[in-house]
């Protein structure tokens, strides 16, 4: 990022509090009028020791005085918010921000169209026509009333290598960047740890390097005892003797829906989930490790195939198709869509759309692999380390290790067609823990907890949040989310009915009263999140 180094900014986000970092100018009069923060620096910049570059997940700004330059990490994984308009430019890692310095909120018909069909936006689009976010890698210079902004995603081209290989690079190449992680942060790790693949390879090189985080830490909702998840996280602490903590404390369900669509800019329908683990690292000492990234580069999706083939066909309008009516069965009782019911008329200008996004990869070894780790990894995952767990000292993100994107990006489809390459990496990286199992192979457990005294209760918080929104009708608003959705399930259902609100009549004063509200709220939730740990004997922990 050239002309844009890491200095101290003293801002930090998420806040919890405060107004979200910002900078504004406007060329009026031949002159340029700044206010806001004249220099920021966001998220966590790690230097790559093979290119000496900067990487990680961060953002930056820097205003002399004349001109304004503003970048974001490599692969863009730090959505960093642009607002363009006439001589006007202003930057924020807060859409909302934005919009309460008073940013045109015109809708952007087709984002929304795609993001009614996927639950998220693609290239580097918003909800909002005028306010977009930096593309990978991308810099931002302003000057006299002109920006040009400029950066892209890379495409590999297709890696001679066989299987045996490239288990084995998987392997090298993340044990070589949890290392340069450990090099770089002196300090103590909390591990967020699911029971998947990405945080439990992340777990078992850094017990190989002798740096085991101070605590793996796990959240599932409120039941009766631990989940699939938890008891799969908790399994392979006991394996390796690392202290555990579940965070299943009752929650108010709506607030966390709101709260995470302030964190993400009505980015993503997703997130709301991860509001106990963003309650718990806000404010700690410790890094946080994020495991984004590892299982897509290595095929994890069962919808792969078909849309490989597809994608050697040229149909790439089919494999739009084929998410949107994948999506729909998730998210929907009936297999009726947010997208037939909130904007019906934009179908194939959404399925163009989506169809150009991927074949923009259409050279790549996996063209649907690229487009979901560009779009989708990239745009809507992306929030969980640059706004989710940004309140922890720091983030690090192993798997966009620059080293390992591209390896993982370059491997021939024939390699990762099994969906079993990470599975095979863990088991030769680490093989003393090989028997342990994943969620996967564990039956479910923890029946939800209470009865109709708790679902009262979310009722009636869902009202309470409900009317913090102002809603135009409210006994309609109130009515709606009390029936439910004849063709949604609740929770998607209770997601999009609050985007539908947040946004229909946003404006500064709404924008303010959002950011205000998810700073309370954060204040209510804040305490003891903690409901069961694992704590290892002195024999067990090495």
């Amino acid at each position: 990022m050239p002309g844009l180094h890491a200095t101290a900014s003293g801002r930090a986000w998420p806040l919890h509090g405060d107004v979200a970092p910002y900078a504004r100018v406007i060329w009026r009069d031949g002159a340029a009028h700044m206010t806001g923060d004249a220099m920021c620096n966001l998220g966590t910049a790690i230097r790559n020791p093979a290119t000496g570059a900067e990487e990680g997940v961060f953002a930056r700004w820097h205003w002399d005085g004349e001109r304004l330059r503003a970048g974001v990490d490599p692969l863009g994984f730090h959505s960093l918010f642009v607002y363009r308009k006439g001589a006007e430019i202003a930057v924020s890692p807060s859409l909302l921000q934005l919009v309460a310095l008073g940013a045109d909120t015109e809708p952007d018909r087709r984002a929304l169209a795609v993001f009614h069909r996927l639950g998220l936006f693609l290239n580097d689009d918003t909800a909002l026509r005028n306010i977009r976010t930096l593309p990978p890698g991308g810099s931002l210079v302003w000057e006299a009333g002109q920006a040009t902004i400029a950066g892209e995603a890379f495409v590999p081209t297709t890696r001679s290598i066989d299987r045996d290989d490239a288990v084995q690079g998987f392997v090298d190449l993340t044990r070589a960047s949890v290392a340069n992680i450990a090099e770089t942060w002196p300090g103590d790790f909390v591990l967020p740890l699911s029971g998947g693949r990405d945080s439990r390879h992340i777990l078992l090189a850094l017990d190989h390097l002798g740096r085991r985080p101070r605590a793996c830490v796990t959240f599932q909702h409120e039941t009766g005892g631990l989940n699939a998840e938890a008891r799969a996280a908790r399994a392979i602490c006991e394996s390796v003797g690392v202290p555990h903590l579940i965070l299943a404390r009752p929650r108010a369900r709506s607030r966390d829906i709101l709260r995470a669509l302030v964190l993400t800019g009505l980015c993503s329908d997703e997130h709301a989930q991860m509001m106990p683990m963003h309650d718990y690292l806000a404010g700690r000492a410790e890094a946080a490790l994020d495991g984004i990234g590892g299982d897509i580069l290595t095929n994890p999706d069962d919808d792969a195939e078909g849309h490989f083939q597809l994608a050697q066909k040229g149909d790439f309008c089919g494999i739009a198709r084929d998410m949107i009516a994948g999506h729909a069965r998730v998210i929907s009782k009936s297999g009726v869509g947010p997208g037939a019911i909130h904007s019906p008329d934009d179908e194939d200008e959404a399925v163009a759309y989506i169809g150009r996004a991927v074949a923009r990869f259409a050279d790549a070894p996996d063209p649907y692999q690229a487009y979901w780790f560009w779009n989708r990894t990239r745009r809507e995952v992306g929030f969980v380390s640059s706004a989710l767990f940004g309140g922890a000292a720091a983030v690090f993100c192993p798997f966009l290790d620059r080293r390992f994107v591209e390896f993982a990006l370059s491997l021939p489809y024939a390699v990762t067609r099994d969906q079993k390459l990470h599975d095979d990496a863990i088991v030769r990286g680490y093989p003393d823990h090989a028997a342990v199992p994943f969620a996967a192979g564990i039956a479910p457990g923890g029946a939800p907890r209470g009865g109709f005294g708790s679902r009262l209760r979310q009722a009636a918080s869902g009202v309470n949040t409900l009317a913090a929104l102002r809603p135009a009708r409210p006994l309609r608003a109130f009515a709606d989310y009390l029936g439910g959705s004849a063709h949604l399930h609740r929770r998607p259902a209770e997601i999009l009915q609050q985007y539908n609100l947040v946004l229909n009549g946003l404006d500064a004063a709404g924008a303010r009263r959002l950011l205000a509200l998810g700073a309370a709220w954060r204040s209510a939730q804040a305490g003891d999140q903690v409901s069961d740990r694992f704590e290892p004997d002195s024999s067990d922990a090495g």
